[in-house]
């Protein structure tokens, strides 16, 4: 079942009625989490001409999940020009931290970041973000039909058989296999980096760069904070690692 995030306020999901003596737990979730940046107008029309500078001087780009787009290199974060929206995505990413309960002495890093400019019928295959924590998506220009963000459940053999329900169109949560995300501009959106995604076909009809749905894709790390160091759990600890280098 897709659920289309617009600034529409969700309905509640049905709980358990109260006539059953069944309790019932959720466990094992997927977040995904979103924000409406304030200021976004002046913001993305600042990042649209740094981007399409970018994409002039480097037509080819590089080839990642994108098909028929252009895909910039991704050093995004190591250049000034782009610091702004930098900065927002680490504000997002410490309230991310606080709201699930990381450790206070850690810290964000963002390990790479990259443009993404979808032509008409271009869009991202299905995949994942190895080797990082947090990954997600800034959109700049959205067009109209220009292709959703589509979250798949991580857990394939909920997929083996699925349940034949009364109600298709009012599935719990827990029940949902997929999850579609409308492109909306000056949304910042963060989910686990395990979580399989891709974005659909821009199907936009108008012409040239009206057409181009427009974005930032990123990753980001955990580390302890500088000076900070893990105290040794007790018990059965294995003594930490160890190298070829530090055998004598």
């Amino acid at each position: 079942m897709a659920r289309l995030s617009g600034k529409k306020k969700q309905p509640e999901q049905p709980g358990i009625r109260k006539q059953f003596q069944v309790q019932q737990e959720m466990f094992f979730s997927s977040p995904i989490f979103f924000k409406d940046l304030s200021g976004s107008e002046k913001l993305n029309t600042y990042l649209l001409k740094h981007l399409k500078s970018w994409r002039k001087r480097d037509l080819k780009g590089i080839v990642r999940s994108n098909s028929l787009g252009w895909h910039s290199a991704v050093d995004m974060h190591q250049r000034k020009e782009y610091h702004g929206l930098l900065k927002e995505m680490f504000t997002m990413q410490e309230e991310i931290y606080q709201l699930e309960g990381y450790h206070k002495d850690t810290e964000a890093y963002c390990d790479n970041m990259w443009g993404n400019i979808n032509y008409k019928y271009s869009h991202n295959k299905n995949h994942v973000h190895p080797g990082a924590q947090w990954s997600g998506v800034y959109y700049i220009k959205t067009p109209p039909n220009c292709g959703q963000i589509w979250f798949t459940d991580p857990c394939g053999q909920r997929h083996i058989d699925i349940p034949i329900f009364a109600d298709k169109k009012n599935k719990p949560k827990h029940q949902w296999r997929e999850v579609h995300y409308e492109a909306i501009e000056g949304r910042l959106i963060m989910f686990p980096a395990w979580l399989t995604h891709e974005v659909a076909q821009n199907m936009c009809d108008l012409k040239g760069e009206d057409g181009w749905r427009v974005s930032v894709s990123f990753n980001f790390k955990q580390r302890w904070k500088k000076g900070k160091v893990a105290k040794p759990p007790k018990g059965h600890d294995n003594g930490g690692i160890i190298d070829k280098n530090s055998l004598k």
